[in-house]
C-alpha cells in the first residue's frame, strides 16, 4: 500500500468514528404509575447513573419520564428494566414489590403532592 492509499484510508476510517461520537441522542418516554416531587428528585438521581443515560427530565402531572440516552451503550428496554429495580412501573412493565412499598410510605407522606 503506498502512502496516499493508507493516508485516505486512514481518514476515512477516523472520521466515521469521529461522526458517531456526536450522534444525537436517543429519546423515550416512559409512562409510570404515580410520582411525586419527592420522587421526581429520586427518579431524576437514580437514572441519570444508568450507562448512556445523557438527561431525564420527569414530568409529575403526566406521570411520565422522558430520558436521553446513548443508543450504542443502552436501550430503551434497559432502562425500563432499571426503571422497575428501583421501585416505579415502567410502561407495562411492574415495579418491584419490595422496592414500590418503599416509595408508597414517600408517596403517603403528603397527600396533596401525590394522590
Amino acid at each position: 500500500m503506498n502512502r496516499q492509499d493508507f493516508i485516505s484510508t486512514l481518514t476515512l476510517s477516523l472520521s466515521g468514528v469521529y461522526a458517531s461520537a456526536f450522534d444525537k441522542p436517543a429519546e423515550c418516554t416512559i409512562h409510570t404509575s404515580r410520582v411525586c416531587d419527592r420522587c421526581k428528585y429520586n427518579l431524576g438521581r437514580n437514572i441519570i447513573f444508568e450507562k448512556g443515560v445523557k438527561d431525564v427530565v420527569v414530568d409529575v402531572s403526566q406521570k411520565l419520564i422522558t430520558i436521553k440516552y446513548d443508543s450504542s451503550r443502552t436501550t430503551s428496554e434497559r432502562i425500563k428494566k432499571y426503571i422497575v429495580s428501583i421501585g416505579y412501573d415502567a410502561d407495562e412493565l411492574r415495579a418491584d414489590v419490595y422496592k414500590r412499598e418503599q416509595i408508597r410510605d414517600c408517596c403517603l407522606m403528603d397527600v396533596k403532592i401525590c394522590k
